[in-house]
């Protein structure tokens, strides 16, 4: 279990084109497991027990971050199981990721650190994808995604705390 989750926001175009394409899987009956984030991209999972101690940390480094844009141009899935978005322009999102695993090292997951981080945006999670990707496909197009927000969320889905990007 993890005590924090951060995730970068969109701006609420990005968002409504995101949610489009979610709501037409839904409509469509398709189940997903996944949780009822807003669309997002996570950064990481986090443990720090003293709440003040982790944001005040995360305030000196997100003091550091700009809004910025990626390309979504093409639909892509994890073993078969999970249906995402993936973004084309990836080496912000890495530097970035860069920076939070140096920033807030202590607070890290122990079983995230070996793991390759491969940015996202989750369109659905279930056993079959096969009509969820047929689906998705007439639905999407190509789009520049606008990155405005990062949410640190709680386990239980409670947002802790919202920070607007500067521009």
């Amino acid at each position: 279990m993890y005590d924090y989750v951060l995730q970068y926001g969109f701006d609420k175009n990005t968002q409504k084109t995101i949610q489009e394409i979610k709501e037409c899987l839904k409509e469509n009956k398709i189940e997903d497991r996944e949780r009822n984030w807003l669309p997002h991209i996570t950064i990481d999972l986090y443990n720090c027990k003293n709440q003040n101690e982790f944001i005040e940390q995360l305030d000196k480094t997100v003091g550091q971050i700009k809004s910025f844009e990626i390309e979504c141009k093409n639909l892509n899935n994890f073993n078969e199981e999970t249906l995402y978005i993936e973004p084309y322009n990836k080496k912000i999102l890495l530097r970035l990721k860069e920076l939070f695993a140096k920033e807030l090292a202590k607070y890290r997951l122990e079983s995230r650190k070996k793991r390759e981080y491969r940015p996202h945006i989750t369109l659905c999670t279930n056993n079959d994808l096969t009509r969820a990707k047929e689906i998705a496909k007439q639905k999407f197009e190509p789009f520049v995604a606008k990155m405005k927000y990062l949410w640190v969320y709680n386990c239980d889905m409670e947002l802790i705390k919202e920070y607007k990007l500067k521009l």
